[in-house]
């Protein structure tokens, strides 16, 4: 599974990288434990929390499989992936 092995990587790749783009990861969950979010400021479709940054934003796994960025300061997600494998492979040293 892509997930578990960049959890096993997360003390050398910990940052994600799109472009000039460089969100540091501070923790990735493993597939196993994703539920759907339940929170009073989501308002999207279904999402699962999978990860954060330092700052403490959100990476969700989109209902359509993508994965997307919540800024809990501009209220709005972005999306950073088309996958959950896109996603992983973007995470760098």
């Amino acid at each position: 599974e892509a997930v578990d092995r960049a959890i096993r990587q997360l003390p050398v790749r910990n940052t994600f990288r799109d472009g000039e783009a460089a969100i540091p990861v501070a923790f990735l969950l493993r597939s196993a434990d994703w539920r759907p979010l339940k929170a009073p400021w989501w308002l999207g479709k279904e999402v699962c929390i999978i990860g954060a940054g330092h700052n403490g934003n959100f990476f969700l796994r989109h209902c359509d499989g993508s994965i997307r960025y919540w800024d809990h300061t501009a209220q709005a997600d972005t999306v950073l992936a088309s996958s959950v494998s896109a996603f992983v492979a973007r995470i760098v040293e």
